[in-house]
């Protein structure tokens, strides 16, 4: 069977070389070095995951998780989506070289952090009861509506049951943004993610210094005394970033720095303080805090965040190639193709 090279996650410093059989079909985690990050692979057969029924799928899904997991615990990690095996060894290399701006951009990003997942649950029916006793527009439609006929009471049922819809969602939002405002000081990133089940209410992802699990756990179980009966938490981590890392294969070096120069409305060169300027002048028009309740202003913040950061390890990497960084305000950096190629240069 033709083999290949199973991908599981990006490093950067490592003096760790081998992780033992740990891997998919208990394959040895090996280490690829490129520059200054690093590859962890395993040699497998060539396997088409698609093919695969649950159980068997969950069981390498499990293993690609627990090798990122194993790693994690002394490295910061770049966790690769679940799948991806190279033809050979050299094509891996090729990937790191083509996407290195961006692996590096995300280590710096998740450096000595890890995802906690924070779900949250509630009980819809027990919040019905308390909104008729506290709320007597509700209390007055309910009884107004069943004291007359099927027929008559209709419009006011109709009525009662979109006020009931409305104050609803004006408790869940309520909740939500409670919820977020607590473990807000805590994180450095944040994103909801997908209810997966009927009564669920809630579905964060934070990113939290690992140092600061401690403060998370208390703060978790304030957040249970509040809303003791009323909603139910639960919290998974430490975990690798899955949920903070957009790394986009398609795009190399080049396209990067040149879609992130585009965002901030640069020319084809800058000094970091123009840098710093041009996203100044971005944050301060698209910052979530101007714009409560609008999450394209949140995601479009994100990106403005992403292109800052890449342009500001670009310009690390320019000096590098030449000697120290010494982040010059007004030293000029070019983002043509030829430069940003030659500034990148894989050593």
């Amino acid at each position: 069977m033709k083999k290949g090279i199973y991908l599981y996650g990006i490093t950067d410093k490592i003096e760790k070389k081998n992780f033992g059989p740990i891997g998919i079909n208990e394959a040895k985690v090996e280490v690829i070095p490129c520059k200054d990050i690093n590859a962890l692979i395993s040699e497998t057969p060539i396997i088409n995951f698609d093919r695969f029924d649950k159980e068997k799928l969950t069981k390498y899904v499990t293993i690609h998780q627990k090798v990122n997991e194993e790693v994690m615990r002394n490295y910061d990690v770049v966790p690769m989506a679940f799948g991806i095996i190279a033809p050979s060894k050299a094509e891996v290399l090729r990937i790191l070289e083509r996407a290195y701006l961006q692996f590096k951009t995300v280590l710096r990003k998740i450096a000595g952090k890890a995802e906690f997942a924070v779900q949250v649950w509630w009980n819809q029916e027990k919040l019905l009861e308390e909104l008729v006793n506290v709320n007597p527009e509700i209390e007055r439609l309910k009884q107004k509506a069943f004291s007359k006929v099927s027929i008559l009471g209709m419009p006011i049922k109709l009525k009662l049951g979109k006020l009931i819809q409305q104050e609803i969602e004006a408790q869940k939002e309520a909740f939500i943004q409670d919820i977020q405002a607590h473990l807000k000081n805590s994180s450095h990133d944040s994103t909801s993610n997908k209810l997966i089940e009927d009564d669920m209410l809630a579905n964060f992802s934070f990113l939290i210094e690992k140092a600061e699990e401690g403060e998370l756990d208390k703060k978790m179980q304030e957040l249970g005394e509040r809303y003791e009966e009323k909603l139910r938490f639960k919290y998974i981590g430490p975990m690798p970033a899955y949920s903070f890392v957009n790394i986009n294969l398609e795009l190399g070096n080049f396209e990067v720095v040149d879609e992130a120069r585009e965002l901030l409305s640069l020319g084809e060169e800058a000094t970091l303080e123009g840098i710093k300027k041009a996203y100044y002048s971005l944050a301060h028009q698209c910052h979530p805090d101007k714009h409560l309740n609008d999450p394209e202003k949140v995601q479009e913040m994100k990106k403005i965040n992403q292109a800052y950061s890449i342009l500001e390890n670009y310009c690390q990497s320019y000096d590098d190639s030449c000697g120290d960084f010494m982040e010059e305000p007004y030293q000029k950096y070019s983002f043509k193709e030829e430069a940003v190629k030659n500034s990148l240069i894989i050593k």
